[in-house]
């Protein structure tokens, strides 16, 4: 090859080296996008699940909004409230009710993020699938995984599996008035789930307030 036949070809064999280099150098633009989003799927109705991740539809990141909520809940109706407890101000919640049956009662941190989601009807199932109504005898308790329940729990016994601390379950006691957490036998006598409760934050383990 001639001196004049390498000079004609090398803006030629540059020109193949660029184009795979700027094709690499395009491909990380797409990632700038970030992530695609991923819909959670909205709850219909049936069996609602709490673990020790959520219920249903509601995880920790979930905002404490109701236009938010509303669309996780579509054929439910979800309503903002107030909760009067004790001598404190009113604390804002929101309601779910679906098939007339109230299903969730969710509450609020000073930080405006869901602080709980409290289950107290409709067929809402436990981390192991435990039902409301459900006898603390076959739940596989023991007392020391409990402890009295205070402030609206108040004779009620919360208990709470160590494998799943952020959920709590409230047993009622009937007949039980004298505080503290009453003896196994009357546990296994008497005691019936009344509700669950889901804590992202702090979690729901044995003896917090």
């Amino acid at each position: 090859m001639t001196l004049r036949a390498v000079y004609l070809a090398l803006p030629l064999v540059l020109l193949a080296a660029c184009g795979p280099a700027k094709k690499s150098q395009d491909a990380p633009a797409s990632e700038v996008q970030g992530p695609v989003a991923v819909a959670v799927a909205p709850y219909a109705g049936g069996p609602l699940s709490m673990t020790k991740d959520g219920v249903g539809p509601i995880s920790q990141a979930t905002a404490f909004d109701l236009p938010t909520l509303k669309a996780l809940f579509p054929k439910a109706k979800v309503e903002q409230a107030f909760l009067h407890f004790g001598e404190g101000p009113a604390q804002p919640i929101i309601n779910v009710e679906q098939d007339n049956t109230p299903l969730l009662e969710i509450g609020k941190t000073d930080e405006a993020q869901i602080a709980y989601v409290a289950a107290s009807g409709g067929d809402i199932r436990g981390p192991k699938g435990e039902q409301l109504l459900a006898k603390w005898a076959d739940l596989g308790f023991t007392v020391d995984q409990c402890r009295a329940g205070e402030g609206r729990e108040v004779n009620q016994v919360i208990c709470v599996r160590p494998e799943a601390t952020t959920v709590s379950y409230v047993f009622g006691v009937p007949g039980w008035t004298k505080g503290g957490v009453p003896p196994e036998a009357v546990l296994k006598a008497k005691g019936q789930l009344n509700a669950l409760v889901w804590r992202p934050a702090e979690g729901a383990a044995v003896g917090a307030a």
